[in-house]
C-alpha cells in the first residue's frame, strides 16, 4: 500500500487535539499523557479504537493500523521497561510517533 500523507485541514485538526504533540504530513507524535491514559484504559479492557476515537483520533481519519501498531509498539516498550525493573509506571518517557503507511 502506498503510503498517503495527512492533508494540511487533517493536520491541523490533528495538532489542535490534547493528544497530539505534533503532527508532519506522514507522522503523529503522541503526548505522554494520552499514551499513559491509552495504555491504562487498554489494560482495565478497553477497546483501542474506542480509546484513540474518544481521544478524537478517529482510525477512519488516522488509519486503523496506525493504531492496532501504537497499541503494539506500547505494548512492546512497557514490557521492555518492566523487565529492566525501571521505574513504578511501567510507562517508556521517549517521544513516541507514528508514521504508519496510512493517513488522510
Amino acid at each position: 500500500m502506498p503510503r498517503v500523507a495527512f492533508t494540511a485541514k487533517t493536520r491541523k485538526y490533528l495538532g489542535s487535539l490534547d493528544a497530539v504533540e505534533s503532527v508532519t504530513q506522514y507522522r503523529i507524535c503522541y503526548s505522554k499523557e494520552f499514551r499513559d491514559d491509552c495504555m491504562r484504559r487498554y489494560a482495565e479492557g478497553g477497546s483501542p479504537a474506542a480509546i484513540f476515537r474518544e481521544a478524537g483520533l478517529d482510525p477512519k481519519i488516522i488509519g486503523y493500523k496506525r493504531v492496532e501498531r501504537c497499541i503494539a509498539r506500547w505494548k512492546a516498550e512497557n514490557a521492555e521497561k518492566a523487565g529492566s525493573g525501571a521505574g513504578d509506571s511501567g510507562v517508556v518517557a521517549r517521544k513516541s510517533c507514528d508514521s504508519s503507511k496510512r493517513g488522510l
